[in-house]
């Protein structure tokens, strides 16, 4: 069936800043006593897409046209909310590229800005909704209005963190959570931090990951913004230094933001970070680049490459001014530029076992 002969719903729904097409067909089907199930095999029906797991977010064209939205709403309002992003086009450093731009992987949208529905963004942010002064991350809606340090890390996540490639799932903010996690493990937090989580009903931070960051998302923010910082990464990781410098460069950082301690998790776990760096910046050094010459692949590139091989977000952010270059050898072929810039931005695989904390 052409687009032009389906029929508009009689009850539209606006859409959120960068909400995605299958949240907002999902509160579509709400507003018109629709069960979303059914709304969603139609689109599917009418779009030609496979039954078994549609990704509806192709079908956005039909989405559009039955709520009654401007065509190409959604791919207008993605390159609005795109991230920066690190490819050749601008020497591998973040920009706003319009060819190889994207957006963040879809979260829950704040309850109260979707009337009470469940839906997904990919808007600029992270886990605080600063106009309701909620945290809605994972569909949660928890009140936040007596703690104003949550909106003030929210801005700098939205802006100064942003700008440097950060959203809420590349890894950088999963990093600085479990520095914290392991701190705490051996040492209490403060009062300011106690009194925060008495409120917020959490009993203590050596729980799951997404625990500390509802209960030390200032603070988490914070200490990313300071391991992201270009002079501070490049010392973190650099082969000029010696890894126990590093280390205790890591734990300070760590221990000024929490006010308290070195414990024994945090410098396991900051002796864990820094040398897996270490290793992967090494891998960078002795990149080729491609399969079929031995020659250097361009150091920008190859410490992209080698942080999503070794999974060490901190590379990302080195700057290759400030880094001490140590003798090629030629190494493991760097990927194909097109491979490089789709690859996803996972969080450092930094498991239990592999740290070595005891619990107590």
């Amino acid at each position: 069936m052409p687009i032009e002969n389906v029929r508009v719903l009689p009850r539209g729904v606006r859409p959120l800043a960068a909400e995605t097409a299958t949240g907002y067909l999902g509160r579509l089907a709400t507003a018109n006593a629709l069960t979303p199930r059914d709304l969603r095999l139609h689109v599917t029906e009418l779009a030609g897409l496979s039954p078994s797991r549609p990704n509806l977010e192709r079908a956005a064209a039909w989405v559009e046209r039955l709520g009654g939205l401007d065509p190409g709403h959604f791919a207008a309002d993605a390159r609005r909310s795109a991230m920066y992003v690190r490819c050749q086009h601008y020497d591998w450093q973040p920009a706003l590229c319009k060819r190889c731009g994207y957006t963040q992987s879809p979260r829950s949208a704040c309850r109260r800005c979707a009337n009470g529905d469940q839906t997904a963004v990919r808007s600029r942010g992270g886990a605080v909704c600063n106009r309701h002064r909620r945290w809605h991350l994972d569909g949660a809606d928890i009140g936040l209005a007596h703690f104003p340090e949550y909106g003030h890390a929210e801005r700098c996540l939205s802006g100064t963190l942003w700008k440097r490639g950060i959203g809420v799932a590349t890894g950088e903010l999963q990093l600085a959570a479990t520095l914290i996690r392991y701190w705490a493990i051996d040492e209490l937090p403060d009062a300011r931090i106690k009194n925060r989580m008495s409120a917020l009903g959490i009993a203590t931070l050596d729980a799951d990951a997404d625990t500390v960051l509802l209960a030390t998302y200032p603070e988490v923010v914070r200490l990313a913004t300071v391991l992201t910082d270009l002079s501070f990464a490049s010392y973190l990781l650099s082969p000029r230094f010696s890894l126990a410098e590093q280390v205790r460069a890591l734990e300070a950082a760590v221990i000024t933001i929490m006010q308290g301690s070195i414990t024994t998790g945090l410098h396991d776990v900051a002796e864990r970070i820094v040398s897996r760096g270490k290793a992967a910046v090494e891998t960078a050094f002795g990149m080729r680049q491609n399969a079929h010459n031995k020659r250097p692949a361009s150091l920008e590139k190859a410490l992209i490459a080698s942080s999503q091989r070794h999974r060490a977000c901190l590379l990302r952010h080195l700057s290759t001014v400030r880094m001490q270059m140590i003798p090629y050898e030629p190494g493991v072929a760097a990927p194909r530029t097109a491979i490089l810039v789709r690859g996803p931005l996972r969080p450092d695989d930094l498991a239990i076992h592999d740290v070595g904390v005891r619990y107590r």
